[in-house]
């Protein structure tokens, strides 16, 4: 999967859509309500495919890579981070912290 992008999803109350991911995926809902059904994992010889339900603001890292559907509750919007995403999305932040003033190292104590 060499063109990963992120994905932004609208999907209405009941609708669904079927996505293929990547370990290390993250799904987050914006707004609204979804579950994420899936990739399938085996278990004992038989195929089970884990849901997890998500609400506003909330996200899901997901383990293995495969399909999955996401189908929402109500009315939701989504994002599907690929794993090298999140990075970036995680050096967006590190560097609207810097620019605020809040660059995560101690800071030396100056003596005078």
């Amino acid at each position: 999967m060499k063109d990963r992008q992120m994905m932004r999803l609208a999907l209405g109350k009941g609708e669904a859509r079927r996505v293929l991911v990547e370990a290390g995926t993250t799904v987050l809902v914006l707004e609204g309500s979804a579950s994420v059904r899936g990739p399938l994992q085996w278990l004992a010889e038989t195929p089970v495919a884990p849901e997890q339900g998500l609400g506003s603001e909330q996200a899901l890292t997901l383990e293995s890579g495969g399909w999955i559907d996401l189908t929402a509750a109500e009315a939701a919007e989504l994002l599907v981070l690929p794993p090298q995403g999140l990075q970036v999305w995680q050096r967006v932040v590190r560097g609207l912290e810097r620019l605020m003033g809040h660059d995560g190292r101690k800071k030396q104590a100056v003596l005078r």
